[in-house]
């Protein structure tokens, strides 16, 4: 095998599994699934920045402590936060944690505030979105510049075989 032919497969692999990775938070939202970029390390190690995390609507009567949900950030409107069951209070409400916080967050959440339920963590795929959130430009750059060295490799070894003249049909 050649080496432009080596780099090709390289650069195919690479970007089939981020293509991959990419697939894991589309393909759900065909049956009403919803996904998210993590933003913080709250749920850290569980989930990191940078993963998408993919969530399915709460179901009703089976929710327990334990279960990651999405929910409306009580404090900043407009902004959601994921975090994992703690407690249901006998009123029917959440308390909720950051694994990596140290107590419990102030504000119970009520069913009616939560968005989701963690189904499935797609880690890096959300990162580029991150850089772009946080302004982080040079890796987002360098991300870019990655994917289109990766791009124009792909066809480096594919080559086009001519059959010997001897072999060619003649028009006469």
């Amino acid at each position: 095998m050649t080496r432009k032919a080596v780099l090709s497969l390289s650069a195919v692999s690479v970007l089939g599994a981020a293509g991959g990775l990419l697939l894991w938070t589309l393909i759900p939202l065909l049956f009403g699934w919803s996904s998210s970029v993590v933003v913080s390390g709250s749920m850290s190690p569980a989930v990191e920045a940078g993963d998408v995390v993919v969530t399915s609507p709460l179901p009703e009567d089976d929710v327990a402590v334990g279960y990651v949900i999405r929910f409306h950030d009580p404090n900043r409107p407009g902004r959601s936060i994921l975090h994992r069951i703690t407690q249901v209070t006998e009123n029917g409400l959440f308390v909720t944690k950051g694994d990596a916080n140290r107590t419990a967050d102030s504000t119970p959440i009520p069913a009616s505030s939560v968005t989701g339920m963690g189904r499935l963590r797609v880690p890096y795929v959300g990162l580029p979105m991150l850089w772009w959130l946080e302004r982080d430009y040079p890796r987002l750059a360098v991300t870019v510049l990655v994917v289109t060295v990766l791009c124009l490799l792909v066809p480096m070894g594919w080559s086009v075989k001519r059959r010997p003249r001897h072999l060619r049909q003649r028009n006469a």
